[in-house]
């Protein structure tokens, strides 16, 4: 088009656009310019042949142009150009950048030590196995790669570390515990369903066989764990244990649903019997993750979809809706395109949900006793212990090549007048010698501060031969042995074993001459007594880090934050570190830091005395059968004994009491994983026992935690004979 044409249209616009007249008349409804409306359009059609012969639907090259305002009743001239010249647009609106897609993705693979692992690896554990190289950070995979590409690169990643004829299980986290990913029938794990099922969660590999033999004191979480968190023993879920995927170099991959959610019936609290709805467990994908929160009913590998459907359903456990929501989630899943991202923050609050919910308070009993069965009661310990010399005899056995925490502990006191128990030791000696441990721990030199309240102390000599280490495990073995617990600590250092933080207070200062200077510095109302009671600190301070000018009497409270910091926490790291290693021993530490809630009691005093009623509850009573003459002498003396306790609560009080209980089992206290055999009381009848006539005294044997009582005709004499033998026995048997 030439440059005259241009111009010659240019003015024609302008004298179009420009005229009163005409834009009077485009305005009028129904009528018709006044101008040449003819004119003007062949001229536009003359100076643009190439738009009119392709503009408006239907138009064919040559067709008659369309008037410029036929048809159009009330258009502004703005319209009519736009008609003309639709090509027109504004450039300000910029196409959508389209996301950059990777071939590839990275994420954290973990190598389980065992077969039997079953929770997620959290600090020590994590620690352990990242010194072990069992963890590769950030290993890099690739979406294009099928599932046996997958094994190897992990296999090749792992060096030597998983040997050729072991197979690998992969498995993923669900809260607090590890899980099989279950895949729609067909699907196959490869790369690109690796990086929609592991996106925002680390990838555990399990092995067939043990890799690790120092791993097994932290893999603790056992189902019956898991259901005295829970409550209920078969409530509101079916837990998915898949069929193991076989991880070697050979075969297909892929795996079939092994089991399907389904609603089941239960109990409720009141103890009626109700069936649960689909709405109630199975309502969607929404609750699949939380359905495995709580007690389990396990589905068994090697059950395809059909079979654990029926076996679920011949239960009585099983809604139809439900598989088909399970289904239906992992088809969603396995259809959202790469360019999709899930909300890692909303994973991270759910996944932080499901812990806090793992770690609700348990029973303490029910953790020591799962410690409990590592321990292996066919081989033992033997401890040689004199009662004048507790902490020496302890430390001889503790630090024993041949020592093993998860052997039985034997005890033989060398002061114990008469025979050998340790052939018949069920555990009285065993808890003598523990509660006097716990009882010479507190008075050591390791600790420092008020009764019950007491935090560590600097011993060179301690630290030196490694005594805070052999405290620790001590305090570790008794409570998983069946002892005491130390129940002496302040509420600063259990916060410190739980968090590693504690914000100690001016009285945790056992120094009583440094409390009373701080207490001083406390006190100051101004600058110039601030100064003042500063003064005699200033060596002080100055090892400690903490000298330094006073500007105004606000610094106060941050100098002696400072130097209650340094004396309770800084001054005795080390000490304190060995402390921690000793209570790692058979995995207490851990389950303390797990369940603090559980163990604060343990840890720090809490008034719980013993009662008449609850030594009474605490007794079984070995009655002789009802009709003959010996259940008569015996009912009379059981009336004794209560009576005897009720008169120790109320002249001594719980001190008598513990007597009475050590008496008969070795412990002043009920052990927090409970006693083994239940203490009883049976009866000393003339000829029993090589007894020619009645005896006097009562008996106890700790072993079997049970005391035999006399025959007495009298309280009185009853109380005489059992205040002698409480005040004179001095080991263990007869009084």
């Amino acid at each position: 088009m030439s440059a005259n044409n241009l111009s010659e249209a240019a003015t024609l616009l302008q004298s179009l656009l420009g005229s009163t007249q005409t834009l009077a008349n485009a305005s009028t409804d129904g009528q018709q310019p006044t101008t040449s409306v003819g004119s003007v359009d062949n001229r536009l059609a003359m100076l643009f042949p190439s738009h009119q012969a392709g503009s408006g639907s239907g138009a064919t090259r040559g067709s008659p142009p369309l008037p410029l305002g036929a048809n159009m009743p009330g258009c502004t001239p703005r319209y009519q150009a736009q008609k003309h010249f639709s090509s027109w647009t504004t450039c300000s609106r910029k196409k959508r950048m389209k996301t950059q897609q990777h071939g590839n993705f990275h994420n954290d693979v973990i190598l389980l030590p065992n077969p039997s692992w079953g929770i997620v690896c959290k600090q020590g554990p994590k620690l352990r196995l990242h010194k072990h190289g069992h963890i590769l950070s950030a290993f890099e995979f690739q979406k294009a790669w099928d599932y046996q590409t997958i094994v190897q690169h992990i296999r090749d990643g792992f060096g030597g570390r998983i040997p050729e004829d072991v197979s690998i299980q992969f498995l993923m986290s669900c809260g607090n515990k590890l899980v099989t990913p279950k895949l729609q029938e067909g699907q196959e794990l490869n790369g690109i369903m690796f990086h929609k099922v592991y996106k925002s969660k680390a990838l555990y590999v399990r092995p067939s066989t043990t890799l690790l033999t120092d791993m097994d004191d932290e893999n603790e979480l056992s189902h019956a764990t898991t259901r005295a968190m829970s409550g209920d023993s078969d409530e509101d879920c079916v837990e998915l244990v898949g069929p193991q995927i076989p991880m070697g170099r050979s075969g297909q991959a892929t795996t079939r649903s092994a089991a399907k959610f389904g609603c089941h019936s239960g109990h409720s609290g009141d103890g009626n019997h109700r069936t649960k709805t689909a709405n109630e467990d199975c309502s969607g994908a929404n609750n699949i993750t939380t359905s495995t929160i709580k007690n389990c009913k396990v589905i068994t590998p090697g059950t395809s979809g059909h079979d654990a459907e029926d076996n679920a359903r011949s239960d009585g456990n099983s809604a139809p809706g439900c598989d088909e929501d399970y289904i239906s989630y992992v088809t969603v899943v396995a259809s959202l395109s790469d360019e999709s991202s899930d909300d890692e923050e909303l994973n991270k609050a759910i996944t932080a949900s499901l812990e806090s919910h793992l770690t609700e308070k348990v029973p303490v009993d029910v953790i020591l006793q799962e410690l409990s069965r590592k321990i292996c009661t066919q081989r033992q310990c033997k401890f040689n212990i004199n009662r004048a010399a507790i902490w020496d005899g302890a430390k001889r056995g503790f630090q024993r090549v041949s020592y093993d925490p998860t052997y039985r502990m034997c005890v033989k006191f060398s002061d114990d007048m008469g025979r050998i128990e340790e052939g018949v030791d069920l555990g009285g000696p065993r808890r003598e010698f523990l509660r006097l441990l716990m009882e010479t721990i507190a008075m050591s030199s390791m600790f420092e501060g008020k009764e019950n309240r007491k935090n560590l102390a600097l011993d060179s000599t301690a630290l030196r031969e490694d005594w805070y280490y052999i405290a620790g495990r001590a305090i570790a073995v008794s409570l998983v042995h069946g002892g005491p617990p130390p129940n002496f600590l302040s509420p600063t250092v259990f916060s410190l074993l739980v968090d590693g933080s504690a914000n100690p207070v001016l009285e945790d200062i056992a120094d009583t001459e440094l409390l009373e200077k701080v207490k001083k510095v406390s006190e100051s109302t101004t600058l110039e007594d601030l100064e003042k009671s500063k003064a005699p600190l200033l060596d002080y301070l100055a090892n400690a880090g903490c000298l330094r000018p006073m500007r105004s009497v606000g610094d106060r409270d941050l100098l002696v934050h400072d130097i209650v910091m340094f004396q309770v926490i800084y001054r005795v790291q080390c000490p304190f570190q060995r402390f921690c290693e000793g209570l790692k021993t058979l995995g207490v530490l851990e389950k303390i830091q797990r369940h603090p809630d559980s163990f604060r009691p343990l840890f720090c005093f809490e008034p719980s005395p013993l009662t008449a009623d609850l030594m009474d509850d605490l007794f079984s009573i070995h009655l002789s059968p009802e009709g003959s003459n010996k259940r008569v002498a015996e009912e009379m003396v059981v009336t004794f004994w209560r009576d005897y306790l009720q008169d120790a609560e109320e002249e001594e009080g719980p001190s008598k009491l513990q007597k009475i209980l050590a008496f008969a089992t070795g412990a002043s206290v009920v052990p927090p994983i409970g006693f083994s055999p239940s203490p009883s009381i049976q009866f000393i009848h003339k000829g029993d026992d090589d007894f020619s006539c009645t005896p006097m005294f009562p008996m106890a044997n700790t072993c079997v935690n049970c005391i035999k009582l006399p025959l007495h005709v009298s309280y009185l004499l009853f109380k005489e004979k059992f205040d002698f033998a409480l005040g004179n026995t001095y080991g263990f048997g007869r009084a």
